[in-house]
């Protein structure tokens, strides 16, 4: 196994998105998704990243990359950027001289990058993913095939429908109860096991929300002896 499968808190974390092309646009929405904070550098961007630089979404730096712009405090060219090397780099350009030199600077200052031209070049590559509500599904080929992992993403998408939503949302607030109800550690994680396995996806899947919410109240006000 090549890749360490990982999901990464990026809540205000720095992200450097090179290119500003369909693609550079693509990485940057899902960083943002994400909470990331998101800089690109690029002379042209698509009308879409135009919209989220004069909403202030992305810090825009509107030029051909230079080889300090991934080093920090001294790279700052406008008001606004962060200051700090970004955690994370992405090369998306069009140019493959530029896509060498934004892999070697980001080397350079211990940044992981991607370069969405060449998988063998990246520290890391981004699986085709789909979320529902705290559900997040991530897919990768190693890179064999992404035509691939597009295509099972859409394969899970319609076995995992929106009721994990609901379903995780029941999950979550039920751990804060046992947490707060259940002093037992060992019966605590008994619990969690049934909780795992709890028949509200089934009265979910039967469409009828509102019964289900009472239903799996009185359900966990059973299993932990609350009732």
């Amino acid at each position: 196994m090549r890749y360490y499968p990982i999901f990464l808190d990026l809540r205000g974390r720095h992200c450097t998105v090179v290119g500003g092309g369909l693609v550079a646009e693509r990485k940057v929405k899902a960083l943002l998704r994400a909470g990331a904070s998101v800089q690109v550098i690029s002379p042209t961007v698509t009308p879409r990243l135009a919209i989220l630089a004069a909403r202030e979404k992305i810090q825009l730096t509107p030029r051909a990359y230079r080889a300090t712009d991934l080093e920090g405090p001294a790279s700052a060219p406008q008001e606004g950027a962060s200051g700090i090397p970004p955690v994370l780099v992405f090369a998306a350009t069009d140019d493959p001289e530029a896509q060498k030199a934004v892999r070697k600077d980001a080397e350079a200052v211990r940044a992981l990058v991607n370069a969405a031209d060449d998988a063998r070049e990246s520290d890391f590559i981004v699986p085709a993913s789909f979320v529902q509500g705290d559900l997040l599904v991530a897919i990768s080929t190693s890179g064999a095939s992404p035509a691939l992992a597009r295509r099972l993403r859409r394969q899970l998408q319609l076995t995992l429908g929106r009721e994990y939503r609901t379903y995780l949302q029941f999950l979550r607030e039920a751990r804060k109860h046992v947490m707060a109800t259940v002093p037992d550690e060992t019966q605590r994680a008994k619990i969690f096991r049934q909780l795992s396995g709890a028949p509200v996806m089934d009265w979910l899947m039967k469409g009828l929300p509102r019964q289900a919410a009472r239903d799996a109240k009185k359900w966990l006000a059973k299993v932990t002896g609350t009732e």
